[in-house]
């Protein structure tokens, strides 16, 4: 509670006076340093139990959105900065650890236990290799499958945080079925996609979906179109290199308005897109991503 005290203090030098603050959702409220201009609306706001913040006016033309880090780099003076880099807090893994436990569906069974007599493991293994998926793909991201029970008939691909615990996993159907994808009842906005496999001092690719990261190199699968604003913060503090964001072709504007978000604070310059064709996602092209589609700068 002393921590989140000195905090709003600090946010109440940088941004003035709040215009409104719910302290059961730790939620603030201040005008924006970009937009506000004296007209006095209150569409910041800052959470202080993230630490992330957002203007709900002008976020997707000017990019005020994101970790708290960020802010403070943009409008805090090195005084500020100094401060919030003391008490900034470094748990928010653990709270959300704490928040569910995740386990493997019981039916699941990896590749290494595949049996080529067993015809649903031949239909589980067909699958694979028709999207492109080798058994060095299989071995590095422990992809399984279940042949019964509530995932059955479905691909599975676990996802392990930094320390190698699970903290997701995401199954797709290899049959026909309106319903191809079924995840866990976890919050997926609170997990960085198999972040144990991320190397923050190499490039970072961003893209849509699971199957999409195995044929990029050093990627982060967003889980849909939008980054979530714990990702944000993740990158914003751990990124040493360039993010790439390679969203599929339908889907150019959602990839500027991540753009937009990421480019600012210490990572402004390094944010680039990949623009694929319109008809074409990164599983098209099955790694063989030509620089003809690299745009170094929007």
């Amino acid at each position: 509670m002393e921590d989140q005290e000195v905090l709003i203090d600090l946010l109440r030098d940088m941004l003035g006076k709040e215009k409104q603050y719910y302290p059961s959702k730790g939620q603030i409220a201040f005008n924006c340093y970009e937009c506000d201009e004296g007209r006095n609306k209150g569409n910041l706001e800052v959470n202080i139990n993230y630490h992330v913040y957002k203007c709900w006016s002008c976020c997707d033309i000017n990019g005020t959105q994101g970790a708290l880090g960020k802010l403070v780099d943009i409008v805090g003076n090195k005084r500020q900065k100094k401060l919030y880099s003391v008490f900034k807090p470094h748990d928010i893994e653990k709270e959300k650890k704490e928040r569910f436990k995740l386990k493997l569906p019981k039916e699941f069974i990896s590749f290494k236990d595949y049996n080529p007599l067993h015809v649903p493991h031949i239909q589980a293994k067909k699958y694979l290799i028709s999207r492109g998926i080798t058994d060095e793909i299989i071995e590095k991201y422990g992809i399984g499958f279940a042949t019964d029970g509530e995932y059955g008939g479905r691909i599975i691909v676990p996802s392990y945080d930094k320390e190698g615990e699970l903290n997701f996993f995401v199954s797709r159907a290899w049959f026909k079925t309106k319903s191809k994808y079924k995840n866990p009842q976890a919050p997926k906005e609170l997990i960085i996609f198999n972040e144990s496999l991320i190397d923050w001092k190499k490039p970072i690719y961003l893209c849509e979906g699971v199957f999409d990261s195995f044929f990029l190199e050093n990627s982060i699968p967003l889980l849909g179109k939008h980054l979530p604003e714990l990702l944000f913060g993740v990158l914003y503090d751990n990124a040493k290199n360039d993010i790439i964001i390679c969203l599929d072709g339908d889907a150019f504007e959602n990839a500027k308005k991540v753009y937009q978000q990421l480019n600012g604070g210490k990572l402004q310059g390094r944010i680039k897109i990949l623009k694929l064709p319109t008809d074409k996602d990164v599983c098209d092209l099955r790694g063989k991503i030509d620089e003809h589609y690299y745009k170094m700068n929007y």
